[in-house]
């Protein structure tokens, strides 16, 4: 196995780490992970295009393109005919509370905000938090034109307060148990004799068109999600912790761009491609026109193959000699969860990224995709965990079957290990996002033969 150049690809893991931790405070929401991604590849010489673009026109280069704000693949054409794709995917989304379209509610004195629950999110973890709004909203300009535009309000205005103990006597010996429907609605403020009328609108318009300098008559309609106010930060006793919102799977998607932008060469003349692929829905199971289910992916691979020379044979030979790397974080071992876990595999926090395996294929590794990763850790030096669920336990899954079923490409499940998956605030190592950085660059330069992956 080698790589196109002898080049090294290890960062300081502290600058890493600091950059993960700016990442994740810039993306309170999939558009805004979507922003800021695009704005690092466009720093380092990527162009963004439009999908409805002549992809023959382009010229050797680095490229993106995203779709419906919330996903983008980034990729760098070649000089000669594409013969093959290294492909990184991860998701932008994470689970959350979000806005409903007639969100305003008048209750017993309050302001409230309905809210829809989206993905699997451990609510507890949403309570007595003080919340932001972010999102996205379109907007009418003078000339009648509608554009969608990033919102996100600078200070936290709602929260979701737990029920008194003295009304909840037996919450320890029972467990806290919450309807979504009723008990996780958002306080605004309180009601009074000017209040808007329940379901109005003005209210939401008002909050993002104070935001970003806009008539409220401008707003046309929104997608706004609760987040977090707590900036990331790092902790422990050495600093050798973060905790940090949103960590699955904007930890994993950092590491997708940070391994781009230190493996892209606009002058590699081999025909490999690498793919950086960072898709919406995930959470929710990818159905939609741009999650990973989708045609997106495939499209732009096969575009790229024909707009450089190729034909559909040639993108069907191109997709054989290719590897993808889904990533998507993993779960640690919980020191006071310690029986969860299956005995033999049970990951360390900064112990290295982790592959993770599933005979039920709800991951997509194989024998062969788990064997060439495990080779590029031994040549970065980087010691890889494994990891398995279970046995009598449902086991969660990624976007790789997915990618890997529709392409036909194998595929290695890996991610950094982690604590409080899908609450409000997480918890990983600060040691592990270099770590991982570092892989995923030597998988994109990887020339190793993808036939021993079949």
């Amino acid at each position: 196995m080698t790589t196109s150049s002898p080049v090294t690809f290890e960062h300081d893991p502290d600058q890493t780490c600091a950059d993960l931790l700016r990442y994740i405070d810039e993306s309170p929401t999939p558009y805004h992970a979507v922003a800021s991604s695009a704005a690092r590849l466009s720093s380092v010489g990527f162009t963004e295009v439009s999908l409805s673009s002549d992809f023959a026109a382009l010229v050797p280069g680095g490229y993106f393109v995203t779709a419906s704000d919330g996903t983008i693949v980034a990729f760098v054409r070649p000089r000669r005919t594409v013969t093959g794709f290294r492909i990184i995917g991860a998701h932008t989304d994470s689970p959350n509370l979000r806005l409903k379209p007639r969100a305003l509610y008048e209750k017993a004195g309050y302001l409230q905000l309905g809210v829809e629950v989206y993905g699997g999110v451990l609510l507890n973890s949403w309570l007595d938090r003080d919340l932001r709004l972010a999102g996205r909203v379109v907007v009418r300009d003078d000339d009648g034109r509608l554009k969608a535009r990033l919102v996100s309000l600078t200070e936290p205005i709602v929260r979701v307060p737990q029920l008194a103990i003295h009304l909840d006597r037996d919450v320890h010996e029972k467990g806290l148990v919450l309807n979504r429907q009723e008990h996780m609605v958002p306080i605004l403020g309180l009601s009074d004799a000017k209040k808007p009328k329940v379901g109005d609108s003005q209210l939401v318009q008002e909050l993002c068109a104070h935001t970003l300098g806009l008539r409220p008559s401008q707003i046309v309609s929104w997608e706004l999600h609760l987040h977090d106010s707590v900036p990331s930060v790092r902790a422990g006793l050495s600093r050798e912790l973060v905790f940090a919102p949103r960590l699955d799977n904007l930890g994993m998607c950092h590491a997708a761009l940070s391994a781009l932008l230190r493996a892209h060469s606009f002058d590699d003349d081999s025909g490999v491609v690498p793919v950086v692929a960072l898709f919406d829905h995930e959470e929710v199971g990818s159905s939609s026109d741009h999650g990973a289910q989708s045609a997106l992916l495939p499209q732009v691979l096969e575009r790229l193959v024909v707009s450089t020379g190729g034909s559909r044979e040639s993108y069907h030979q191109a997709l054989a000699r290719s590897l993808c790397a889904s990533t998507d974080m993993s779960h640690a071992v919980h020191p006071n969860y310690v029986d969860r876990h299956e005995a033999n595999h049970r990951p360390l926090l900064n112990g290295g990224p982790v592959i993770k395996y599933n005979a039920q294929q709800r991951y997509a590794t194989s024998l062969p995709t788990a064997a060439l990763m495990i080779a590029l850790g031994q040549q970065a030096g980087i010691e890889l965990q494994q990891y398995v669920h279970r046995t009598d336990l449902p086991c969660g899954s990624t976007i790789g079957p997915i990618v890997s079923t529709l392409l036909g490409i194998p595929t290695v499940d890996l991610g950094n290990p982690m604590l409080s998956m899908h609450s409000a605030r997480e918890l990983c190592g600060a040691a592990d996002p270099e770590q991982m950085s570092r892989l995923l660059a030597h998988f994109l330069v990887s020339r190793a033969q993808v036939e021993a992956a079949r």
